[in-house]
Order: C-alpha cells, then sequence, then structure tokens
C-alpha cells in the first residue's frame, strides 16, 4: 500500500501556517485529528491515544502541543483560530474524551500515535499514525490495513469483509471502467478481508456512489479529502528531481533559482504560476506580521523566557550595542520565535522549532525600506526549493536526526534564499546552502522542559546568521567543496548515529542539567493528569 511521496514547497518546507511549539508534535498531530474527523460524522464517544514510552511523544506530547493539535483537529478548529489555545476548556464541553496513555507499542517510530476512536454505534475506528517531521503525517495502518494516506489526496476507503480474490478484481475492472484521473491500492488480511484504497487529486465520492452494484460487498467506508495547503496529482511529470538536474536546467535555460522552484511547483500540484507566487506572498506577509509581533514584546503564562528581542532595539538605542545586520537578524529571528512561544500565527519553515531562520535572515538582511513583496517572495520560493531536496532524501523531524534536520536546514533554505535576494545564481545558492548545512552537522536537539525555547531560541539564531555568512561567502566565490547533495546525505548519517537522548526526548544536553530538570519540574507537574 505504499504511494510514492513527492515533497511540495507549500506541503513540506514553507509550511504549516500554525500556533504551537512544534510543527512535528503540534501541527502534525492536528492534521491527524482532522483526518479522523473527516472519516465520518464526528460522533465519537472517546479517543484513547497511546504512545510508545521509548518514544520522543512520551515525554513531549504536552508540552510540545501534541495533545492540544490532536483536540484541535478531532473538535474540529483550525490552527489559525486563536480558540485552540483554549482546547482543554472545548473538549470538556464536548461530546467525547481523549485518554492517553503511555506504554509500550509495536511501532517504534518515535513519533507514533496508535489511536483507537470509539463510538456508540458503530465498531471503533483503529488506526497507526506517524509524524515525519516538519508537520508531514503518514497514517500506517486503518483498521489492521497498511495503507499510506499522507493528507494530501482525495481517498476512498472501501472494505470488503469475506470476499475471494476473483471478486476484488471484477470490482478492480468496474472501477477502472468508470473512473478517471486517480490511482488504487489494496491490500487483504489473513481473513480474507480487503481494502480498496482509491487516490485522485479531485473528489471522486459522487462518481464512486454511483457505479450500480459496487457497494454489495463493501462494508466500511470512508471518504477524506486533504489536509495538506497544496493538492498532489496523479500523474507528475516533475522538470527535475536532483540538485544536478536542477543546476543543469538552470545552466542551459538561464534559470534563476526561484523560477525553477516555481516550475517545480507547477507541475506538483497544477496549479498556476502565478498562484504559486501568491500563495508565498500570503507566506511572505504572514512572516513579516509575526516579526512586527514579535518586536513588540510577546507574553504567555506557560513559557520560560520573557520577551528577548526587543532587547536588541534597546541596547541599540542605549549605546551599548551598534545596529548592524548582524543584530537585525538576531532581532528578527528571535521575534517569529517569540511569537510562536506565545501561541501566535507563525509559519514553520520547515519546522516551528527552526521558524526563525528564514524569516530572520532574510527580512533581517534587508536596509530600511527595500523590501518588496514579489521579490521577497522569490527568495522564499529559493529557499522552498532547497528544503525539497532534504525533505525527499531524509527528514525535518529533530525525534529522527536532531536539531541538524531543523535549525540545520533552516539554514541551508535561508542561505539560497539570501543568495537570490541578492541576485546571485542557482550554483551560487546551492553552495550557500552546502556551506551553512556543513557548518550545522550534528546539531543536537535538546529542549530544557520540553519547551521549545531554549536553546532553540538561541540555535535558531545561529542558524540564521550562519546562513548570511555562507552566502557571503557563496557570493564571493568560496569553494563549497562537497556537493549540497552529499551533505543532506552526511546529515541524514549522522543523525542515524545520534542517540535518541539528543533527539528531542528531553533526556540529554541542557534538558539533564540541574537547571533543566528543575525547570522540567517546575513548566510539567501541572500536566502529568489525563484528559
Amino acid at each position: 500500500m505504499k504511494s510514492a511521496h513527492i515533497p511540495g514547497i507549500f506541503n513540506d518546507v514553507m509550511g504549516p501556517v500554525m500556533r504551537g511549539p512544534s510543527s512535528s508534535h503540534t501541527a502534525a498531530a492536528h492534521r491527524i485529528g482532522s483526518l479522523i474527523r473527516l472519516a465520518g460524522e464526528p460522533n465519537f464517544t472517546k479517543v484513547l491515544v497511546k504512545f510508545d514510552k521509548t518514544g520522543a511523544l512520551a515525554t513531549t506530547y504536552r508540552g510540545q502541543g501534541s495533545a492540544l493539535g490532536l483536540t484541535g483537529g478531532l473538535l474540529g478548529l483550525e490552527m489559525t483560530n486563536p480558540e485552540i489555545v483554549n482546547y482543554e476548556k472545548h473538549i470538556k464541553n464536548s461530546s467525547f474524551t481523549i485518554e492517553y496513555l503511555v506504554t509500550d507499542i509495536e511501532n517504534k517510530h518515535p513519533n507514533a500515535y496508535q489511536i483507537s476512536v470509539q463510538y456508540s454505534d458503530r465498531e471503533d475506528l483503529n488506526i497507526l499514525a506517524i509524524s515525519t517531521g516538519g508537520g508531514m503525517i503518514e497514517i500506517v495502518e486503518w483498521n489492521g490495513f497498511k495503507v499510506s494516506l499522507k493528507g494530501d489526496f482525495f481517498e476512498t476507503l472501501l472494505f470488503f469483509q469475506h470476499v475471494e480474490a476473483e471478486k476484488i478484481s471484477e470490482m478492480e475492472n468496474v472501477l477502472n471502467t468508470n473512473l478517471s484521473d486517480f490511482k488504487l491500492y489494496k491490500s487483504q488480511d489473513s481473513d480474507q478481508n480487503w481494502l480498496i484504497n482509491i487516490k485522485s487529486g479531485r473528489s471522486l465520492r459522487k462518481e464512486i456512489e454511483n457505479i450500480s452494484g459496487l457497494f454489495e460487498n463493501v462494508y466500511l467506508k470512508y471518504d477524506l479529502v486533504p489536509v495538506m495547503p497544496t493538492p498532489s496529482v496523479i500523474e507528475v511529470n516533475l522538470p527535475f528531481t536532483t540538485v544536478d538536474e536542477m543546476l543543469k536546467i538552470a545552466s542551459e535555460k538561464d534559470r534563476s533559482l526561484s523560477e525553477l522552484a516555481i516550475m517545480y511547483e507547477v507541475a506538483r500540484t497544477g496549479l498556476p504560476a502565478d498562484t504559486i507566487i501568491k500563495k508565498m506572498e500570503e507566506i511572505v506577509l504572514i512572516t513579516k506580521k509575526s516579526i512586527d509581533e514579535g518586536l513588540k514584546g510577546t507574553h504567555y503564562k506557560d513559557r520560560i523566557l520573557g520577551a528577548q528581542s526587543p532587547l536588541i532595539e534597546k541596547a541599540e538605542k542605549e549605546g551599548r550595542i551598534q545596529k548592524t545586520i548582524n543584530s537585525t537578524i538576531i532581532a528578527y529571528t528571535a521575534a517569529i520565535m517569540e511569537v510562536k512561544s506565545s501561541m501566535g500565527l507563525i509559519v514553520a519553515a520547515p519546522t516551528a522549532g527552526s521558524c526563525g531562520v528564514v524569516g530572520g535572515a532574510l527580512f533581517g538582511s534587508l536596509q530600511e525600506n527595500e523590501n518588496d513583496l514579489h521579490t521577497m517572495a522569490r527568495a522564499f520560493l529559493a529557499a522552498g526549493i532547497t528544503g525539497v531536496f532534504i525533505a525527499a532524501s531524509y527528514t525535518f523531524s529533530a525525534e529522527e536526526g536532531g536539531c541538524q534536520v531543523e535549525a540545520g536546514s533552516g539554514s541551508a533554505m535561508a542561505a539560497a534564499g539570501l543568495v537570490e535576494l541578492n541576485g546571485g545564481s542557482a550554483k551560487q545558492a546551492m553552495d550557500a546552502a552546502s556551506m551553512a548545512l556543513q557548518n550545522q552537522l550534528g546539531l543536537v536537539c535538546d529542549p530544557v522542559a520540553v519547551r521549545v525555547e531554549v536553546p532553540c531560541l538561541g540555535k535558531n539564531i545561529m542558524a540564521a546568521t550562519n546562513a548570511y555568512n555562507s552566502c557571503i561567502m557563496a557570493l564571493a566565490g568560496f569553494d563549497a567543496l562537497i556537493p549540497y547533495h552529499e551533505v543532506i546525505d552526511a546529515m541524514k548519517a549522522v543523525g542515524n548515529a545520534l542517540p535518541s537522548s539528543l533527539c528531542c526526548t528531553g533526556l540529554g544536553g541542557l534538558a539533564q542539567t540541574p537547571t533543566g530538570k528543575c525547570l522540567y519540574e517546575k513548566f510539567n507537574d501541572h500536566h502529568n493528569s489525563v484528559t
């Protein structure tokens, strides 16, 4: 049932637009909850969620927002809705309860959710889902059948009970005769029960329901709609799939990195180029608003740090530091991170834990009144396609690869975006991305008190300033030496070698210092009860 996944700029890299501390925890959980809600009328009475006791979610599901995101998705509260912060109040007034249980589960992925949805008038729905980083998800089991549901297609799931294989073949023929623009996957269990999964880039629900005789043997049916920002199309003819192929097109056709990004996303989604640019302009505006809000000072009771970003301007005015591009990048990066930590609206780029890097570096590098929305959108697109190669080869999940895959990836993306912003070539952008990522290999993820604040704020600032320096080096002609795609491979090897204690579990690094342990007790005692 495994289907190929083609990463996209908006689905995998520049987004989601969200509230909460962590995209791989909060946004991914929200998408899982939303898909469960979409699977049928939300008349369930109880949701039981199990986390493996050796996984990252066992210690972080409350502090990093998995409970918030999952509950919000089940309730139908969008991530852009500020009321999602009050999820505990809303669940008390809902028709269902949620229970979390830390135990042993078979799937040992660090971000695995084993979920049982209980109804009063129908059999339970049992799913196994994983968060794969940056808000990306995959449901890998549905009522015991192997599936691959990532929220980017219209999906129909048809379950057949005690049916011969010949009958399923007949169903396939009927579907192939009556439908177009779809892919069909099927799976069988040991009791001759079958699942047929129909995927499409458009809704086929009415067409499927109108097929005569199809439902004679169907005992369960689920219809899902995409929860991702952009659709996926069934037949994709990408202009390139590797960095070398992309740079060849750039050289032969004199294309900038942003033009190559648009070319790629048009092929992946079927959307026109002007729609792609407009969507990125919306991302740019949200990012700029996050910076402006953060610089004013943010407050949130469940937070370790007070507002740090306004301290830069204060120090500049008092003459304690000079105003430089570097100081502005620091302030802007911190501002975005602090809006995230106060449950404000941010763009995860590529994750919420690294949300300050791209926006802080790109906007911080500008002189006063230098910002042009269209130009900045192209720089963000350049950053996005740079991240696509990481999404295709590895992950943005710190639970798998440490902070090198979050802040490190953000640094590579920002470096490429800065080259685009300064009129550099696609080759220079890839060189800048390579140098930036080389400097971040091995970066561990050790959030204190399982809050994405310390040392995450400093790591974002380090990544953003590293991106700026890498851009300067690339534009000056420094030799990156190691090609970008090889650095991604090296990052994967390093990530595989990191112990789980250094991969966002809160069980190593600064999280286990005496101060870190005291802060954990202070900020997590009130979260130990079951909802």
